[in-house]
């Protein structure tokens, strides 16, 4: 038997009046039957909030905010529950503009003006959507640094447009929210004025909202608002291109403050579900009369030995004793309700089938492994290697010996670079995590001159392989026809860097020898007239490119090893005239860097940084480190994942560094293996201790840092420590610590 289960919780309007006296009562009797009900239909794996937590969308609700939910968290951390959160923004969740503004105005009458529709969904620059970021500021903030996160974020294109993926017993269960108050920005009544848009939707699920759902094996959209608050073209636009019948189990939402349910099925089509919640703390005063409402819903879908999967909820509500007191029960008003206070079972289509990831492998003792011949490796420099040098490459002739003994390490070497591959190890295509839309936009880059690819990220981001990925698919793509020049500007010696000369010299002797050039060609260009920038360009006109009928690929890795060196605007400058040179056509450039971009662009006109928007290689999401795990053989947990993404965030070889300590140790949860005594992450540590301590400045600002709050830092600190990885920023000029295990870094 395998499930999901989740809370919704909605309307709660933290900031509220009488709530600061109002609160701490419906707080007790809240806590007392979640606990009645956790022994019913817990634990849960989510807490789905559907807009409305807080009253005025100040930062300062946003605080309390925080302070109320952990109150929560630890009442369901004590009954055995660690849910993610999930929340949508509702139409308290934002602080309202001036409604004298020219764009309030125009917003306030968006069925009137469709070029604006136009203008806002096609230019995030626009000054109307400049207007609902400004709204919603506070909001977008605490969602970047709530506690309560537990799943990876995929953010939208209006705030609080998001998608996540629970990952749990081999099934996945997708949520989507969509941010449906970005045009509620005032008083008044806005039932049938509101907008939803399919690119919303998009945005949020990677570029392809259909595809991303089909991922899934259940999927759910939340909202704020219901259906009938759309207007009619968006109400259309949500049945037929949002949530057409069969794409969400449900659609949930709040904003009513009481319970309603139903399913609707048109001419044999799959059953439309909505799930309205009722308000957690509710209040109106109508005629002098105060109407009060709290209640919340508790939802498991369950998969059964057969395959078969339905859905329950428990709908509970604030009732008045008759003694006078609240007390919090099953709601019968709303509901047909069975003996254990929920619905009946709701069958849902079984869950979509997909490739299953490769079991683990049988037990082995290492012992028994029989090694013949050496072990070859593709290579990372020089020559670009076949496509079929960059697959596994059997260890000779590797066997796997029955008999071996519990306790054995669990691993089955048919082949060591295919099947546990350490952290640092040389690339291997079948080892590479894909990141889709940054691949998409490279290989867009390098179809077509002067738009060189920028791979910006921290050291050990993953840089060199994606590069060599890129490089692969090029060489794929052309039939072999294309040539790759990869060089590391880190492994040039002193003299090499000592003047302007004697590096591009140095340079040129790495291009002949990547290439498989002639020894002379070098020396030979040296003895004719021009200056060294001059006999490269001939170099690359004249020798390189004829060697590809097609592209030549200029792979560099570490550029940013030239920043600090006195001609690195020489060297920089001669990149981005290179890029711009129609006798150079076929050449691409492939430059990865640690350093932020815009601390290497002194001079626009010089550099190759700008001539095409970097390519940000950040953590790895919840989905990509879920894969990495099935490559590993490990069978981890919802609660596995976060407790490592907690202390790590997607940091690819931390991740990767656990993922492979964790398989050496029998397939250890990664609980059990951050939970024990350990050096795993030692010696990662122990090499940023050693740089700290070399640069002082570095190490004052890593001081100031802490993981959960921002702190100021100059530009130079903050550059240096946000190359590193150490650093983050959230808002211009603040940061925080990357990742809780830096923690450690601070004396």
């Amino acid at each position: 038997m395998r499930s999901f289960g989740w809370l919704h919780f909605t309307d709660l309007h933290q900031g509220l009046d009488a709530q600061g006296w109002l609160w701490p009562g419906v707080r007790e009797v809240l806590l007392a039957d979640l606990e009645k009900l956790h022994a019913r239909c817990g634990p849960w794996d989510l807490v789905l909030f559907s807009g409305d937590l807080t009253q005025r969308g100040s930062a300062a609700e946003f605080a309390r905010l925080n302070q109320t939910l952990q109150q929560l968290w630890d009442h369901l951390r004590a009954l055995g529950s660690t849910p993610a959160l999930v929340a949508v923004p509702g139409n308290h969740d934002l602080i309202r503009p001036d409604a004298r503004r020219p764009e309030s105005l125009v917003l306030g009458r968006w069925d009137t003006y469709p070029e604006v529709q136009v203008e806002f969904w096609r230019d995030a620059s626009s000054p109307y959507r400049a207007l609902v970021d400004q709204a919603f500021a506070p909001y977008s903030e605490w969602l970047k640094n709530h506690p309560f996160a537990g799943l990876q974020l995929q953010r939208g294109m209006l705030p609080g447009d998001c998608s996540a993926v629970l990952a749990k017993d081999g099934l996945k269960l997708g949520i989507v929210g969509l941010n449906s108050a970005f045009l509620q920005l005032g008083d008044g009544d806005y039932t049938g004025k509101l907008a939803l848009d399919v690119r919303q939707l998009h945005a949020a699920c990677g570029g392809d909202g259909p595809a991303w759902v089909k991922e899934c094996d259940f999927a759910l959209l939340m909202t704020h608002h219901p259906p009938n608050w759309l207007q009619a073209k968006a109400r259309d636009e949500l049945v037929a291109e949002i949530a057409p019948p069969g794409r969400f189990v449900a659609h949930i939402y709040g904003h009513m403050h009481e319970h309603a349910s139903s399913v609707v099925a048109i001419g044999g089509a799959q059953g439309r579900r909505e799930l309205q919640g009722s308000s957690l703390f509710g209040l109106e005063v109508y005629g002098g009369k105060v109407d009060r409402r709290h209640g919340y819903t508790a939802a498991r879908i369950t998969v059964d030995d057969k395959n078969e999967a339905t859905l329950r909820l428990w709908p509970r509500a604030a009732k008045k004793h008759a003694a006078g007191h609240w007390r919090i029960v099953q709601d019968l008003d709303a509901f047909e309700l069975g003996d254990d206070q929920g619905t009946r079972p709701e069958s849902l289509p079984p869950p979509r089938r997909r490739t299953p990831p490769p079991p683990p492998p049988p037990p082995i003792n290492p012992a028994n492994l029989i090694a013949t011949g050496p072990v070859p490796s593709a290579s990372t420099s020089g020559s670009h290697p076949s496509i079929s040098q960059t697959a596994p490459i059997p260890l000779g002739v590797i066997t796997s010996l029955s008999g071996g003994a519990p306790g054995d390490s669990g691993i089955f070497y048919s082949s060591i670079a295919a099947r546990v591959q350490p952290p640092g190890a040389p690339y291997n295509i079948n080892w590479h995590v894909h990141r889709a839309e940054e691949e998409r936009t490279a290989l867009n880059y390098l179809d077509q001159p002067g738009a060189p690819v920028v791979l910006w990220g921290p050291d050990k981001f993953g840089k060199t392989w994606m590069s060599q990925f890129l490089t692969d698919m090029v060489y794929q793509a052309d039939g072999g026809a294309c040539r790759v020049v990869a060089i590391n500007l880190d492994t040039f010696d002193y003299e090499s860097r000592s003047d302007y000369g004697n590096f591009i010299r140095e340079f040129a002797f790495q291009i002949v020898g990547s290439i498989g050039g002639p020894e002379d060609w070098v020396p030979t260009l040296w003895k004719s007239p021009g200056s060294v920038n001059q006999k490269l360009g001939r170099l690359m006109r004249d020798n390189v490119l004829p060697l590809a009928s097609t592209r030549v690929i200029l792979a560099l890795d570490r550029v940013d090893a030239v920043w600090g060196l006195p001609f690195k605007d020489d060297w920089f400058g001669m990149l981005r005239a290179w890029a711009e040179d129609p006798r150079l056509e076929k050449l691409r450039l492939v430059l990865g860097i640690s350093t932020t971009p815009r601390r290497l662009i002194e001079r626009t006109t010089q550099s190759p940084f700008n001539l095409s928007p970097p390519i940000v290689l950040g953590d790895l999401t919840r989905d990509q480190v879920e894969n990495l795990s099935h490559l590993y053989g490990l069978e981890w947990t919802h609660q596995d994942f976060a407790a490592l993404m907690s202390l790590v965030g997607g940091h690819p070889y931390l991740v990767r560094l656990a993922m492979h300590r964790a398989n050496l140790a029998g397939g250890l949860s990664a609980r059990e293996l951050l939970a024990e005594p350990s050096n795993l992450f030692d010696d990662f540590l122990q090499r940023y201790a050693r740089r700290l301590h070399l640069h002082p400045e570095m190490m004052a600002g890593v001081k100031r840092l802490r993981s959960d709050s921002l702190a100021e830092l100059d530009s130079d600190t903050s550059a240096a420590l946000e190359s590193s990885g150490i650093a983050v920023e959230e808002k211009v000029g603040f940061y925080r610590l990357r990742y809780r295990l830096y923690e450690r870094l601070r004396p």
